[in-house]
């Protein structure tokens, strides 16, 4: 190698290491603000998340009043004009409020209206 070329070399070797070392410092950089802004947030949205879950729910837990068939063995109730309204084994009719108040789901994860 010429002395010309081994000079290039070396400065060409300095630059490349420098840039490597900018840009681990950068990563390094983008990674601490990253993990310092994303923390606090992901503490913040989960509750928030479910607050808004809970009012949505509320608003869609059909008519109280309905008159509604609960499977006693699957804790799961149906809705008047429905297939196994009334049709199962176990069960007792009920309205739809008692129904949610002891702990029955709605079949298909569908409200009585």
């Amino acid at each position: 190698m010429g002395a010309r070329t081994q000079v290039c070399y070396e400065m060409l070797s300095t630059v490349i290491g420098e840039t490597i070392w900018q840009v681990r410092s950068l990563v390094v950089a983008v990674v601490t603000v990253a993990t310092l802004v994303v923390a606090p947030v992901r503490s913040i949205v989960p509750p928030v998340a479910a607050q808004a879950g809970q009012q949505r729910e509320a608003g869609e837990r059909g008519n109280p009043t309905t008159t509604v068939w609960v499977n006693t063995r699957s804790g799961v109730y149906h809705c008047p004009g429905t297939r196994y309204y009334g049709n199962t084994k176990n069960g007792q009719y009920m309205t739809q409020a008692e129904a949610q108040k002891q702990g029955n789901r709605p079949a298909y994860g569908k409200f009585c209206r």
